[in-house]
């Protein structure tokens, strides 16, 4: 019922009515880099015209209004389609469902908001637009096809690259084997504990001994210390040693006989309008703007802060087209000055709100070093692994390949880690640090979810690689960065709202994202002076480390590559890099059709280097 679409089938067993899942190859070719599936897009609509109902799963929301923009674009016949993601207001995101589930839609573009909770028996297919980074999130939406006992569910993977492919079908493997991955366990936050200590003190008055043992009957808290939980309860009833004095933060109070309460009736009213544990990211003002009291100048857009936290005063990136020098983060405005003639430090990009699994990424590398592998994949595909393989090499399944190669006035690093771009980043950022201390003189670097490519005015060809890719680069390297960067306060704004140091409403008003991070700016500041072992600080660093950073998964990725790096020094691009490279193309275009022209360029260029 796909229609007559080239693509390679399989069958999944997993009990009763057998899943079917299909790898779609567009007019048989695969394209050497993208993240949205923009090549497939016809042939998406004709599957989705052939169905009954159909999901299609992007994993970002700008990937979700550029598929559905797409698909738009190619309804001549008229068909419902509608669009569903966290972005739209609730009001809008019911009305999709309630059409679905009266039957009235063809096809709805979506998030993860709607990977559970659906039992709508209309659903005959799901198409994942893009690499699904994981097999058990898949799996998980494959299930939102045919809700009935004796009818397959179906699946359409979409890879929008050649490296893509090689995901797509590690995770078809993955799910036909029943291989699937999980999230590694994590210990309890304990801001989280200390809204937790907080709710129990608003129900009723409770002794210190009694919640400690019954939190650490929950698994993530097993192990949690009697000295970290009397610091949580220190926190709630006094906001620590360095804002005791300050009768706001006194929450809790022990009263005679040992039990612990809130502290009067409005404390308890302000906790019930704050409690929550997830912190939507706040948005900040791009603005043009200098100096070290920059006043506010013209806004020339909006980013979100995480775009920014990465970033040290003086580095430059790509923003609405052009090339600006980041300055200062003050509130919520973010001031930056033109920069036309630097190369980006940190070029824009969209891509993948999840990273690839560590499971999908060891089955990726095992794939690339199996050669009998290579047969599931298209033609195309298997080509250009043999091309890898003859221009360069391909390493080992426990070995990381690095490339070293000039191109124009640059000189370019590729790495192939494949452990995801929230791991690649960090790498990359640690790494700039200390290639500008060799005096290479590093101008920037791009990173995506398989490789990193970081560019200089020096040759890095005779770098001592078992020096750069040390571990001690999560140590002083790592704080210093850490030191620099805004990433520690803005981890900080969320433990500090999770925790309830900060508020954001009150009764008959709400702060805004401006007071708010003005606010948990100023007590970030008093206790990194005067307590900088206060427990918010700690909840920071280790949320940032673990959400914003992923430095763990950075960490097993330099013990597994330690005496395994395999160098190949380069004469021009490899069929590896060319996509790393065109995404540095593709962020300095000024303007679609611009973009879309100089895309074309470069792809044909680099293409014809690699291979010649």
């Amino acid at each position: 019922p796909l229609g007559e679409v080239p693509s390679v089938d399989l069958v999944l067993g997993s009990g009763g009515a057998q899943p079917v899942v299909e790898v779609l190859v567009s007019g048989g070719r695969v394209p050497w880099a993208g993240h949205t599936a923009q090549h497939a897009m016809a042939e998406v609509y004709a599957i989705i015209a052939a169905s009954r109902t159909a999901l299609v799963f992007v994993n970002t929301r700008f990937q979700a209004e550029f598929a559905f923009q797409e698909l738009w674009k190619l309804n001549d016949e008229g068909l419902p389609i509608a669009l569903h993601h966290g972005s739209l207001s609730a009001e809008q995101r019911r009305k999709v469902e309630a059409a679905m589930a009266r039957g009235e839609l063809r096809a709805v573009v979506c998030t993860s908001t709607l990977d559970m909770g659906i039992d709508w028996g209309d659903v005959d297919l799901v198409i994942q637009l893009a690499a699904p980074k994981g097999a058990s999130r898949m799996v998980q939406r494959i299930g939102r096809a045919n809700h009935r006992l004796d009818e397959p569910s179906r699946a359409l993977f979409v890879p929008a690259s050649r490296f893509e492919m090689l995901e797509c079908r590690a995770a078809a493997d993955a799910i036909l084997e029943n291989h699937l991955d999980g999230e590694p366990a994590r210990i309890g936050a304990l801001d989280v504990l200390a809204q937790h200590v907080m709710g129990c003190a608003c129900s009723e008055p409770f002794k210190l001994l009694d919640l400690y043992d019954e939190v650490r009957t929950a698994g993530p808290y097993a192990d949690l210390s009697w000295e970290d939980f009397e610091t949580v309860v220190d926190f709630v009833s006094t906001g620590g040693y360095a804002l005791k004095t300050y009768d706001r933060f006194r929450r809790i109070v022990e009263d005679a006989d040992g039990f612990w309460k809130a502290r009067n009736a409005q404390v308890i009213q302000r906790h019930r309008m704050n409690v929550g544990a997830i912190v939507s990211p706040a948005v900040v003002n791009v603005r043009i703007g200098g100096g070290r009291r920059p006043m506010g100048g013209r806004k020339i857009g909006e980013a979100e802060e995480g775009y920014f936290e990465q970033l040290t005063p003086g580095d430059t990136f790509v923003f609405a087209g052009q090339v600006w020098r980041f300055n200062s983060l003050v509130g919520a405005d973010a001031f930056v000055t033109p920069a036309p003639d630097k190369d980006p430090k940190m070029p824009s990009w969209g891509g993948s709100k999840f990273p690839l699994s560590t499971y999908l990424a060891s089955r990726v590398r095992k794939m690339m070093h199996d050669e009998a592998e290579w047969l599931a994949l298209p033609p195309d595909v298997q080509e250009w692994m043999a091309y890898q393989k003859l221009r360069s090499l391909i390493p080992d399944e426990d070995e990381m390949l690095l490339e070293t190669f000039p191109r124009g006035k640059r000189f370019h690093m590729v790495m192939y880690p494949f452990e995801g771009r929230l791991a690649h980043t960090t790498l990359a950022m640690l790494l700039t640090r200390r290639l500008d201390r060799l005096g290479v003189g590093p101008l920037g670097f791009v990173c995506n979810d398989y490789a990193l490519n970081i560019w200089s005015l020096r040759p890095m060809d005779e770098l001592d690689l078992a020096d750069l890719f040390d571990q001690d680069m999560l140590g002083d390297d790592l704080e210093d960065w850490l030191n620099e960067s805004f990433l520690m306060k803005r981890a900080f704004k969320a433990c500090a709202l999770v925790g309830g140091l900060i508020e954001r409403r009150y009764p008959g008003e709400e702060k805004s994202g401006r007071q708010v991070t003005f606010s948990t700016d100023l007590i970030y500041d008093v206790l990194r002076k005067h307590q900088p072992d206060h427990l918010l600080l700690r909840c920071a660093r280790m949320d940032a480390a673990t959400g914003q950073l992923d430095v763990a998964r950075l960490g097993d990725l330099l013990a597994r590559i330690k005496g395994r790096i395999r160098q190949a020094a380069l004469d021009k691009v490899s069929p590896f890099a060319v996509p790393i490279m065109l995404e540095i193309g593709r962020e300095r275009a000024p303007g679609d059709a611009a973009s879309d022209m100089i895309l074309a360029e470069a792809e044909e260029d680099l293409i014809a280097e690699a291979l010649s």
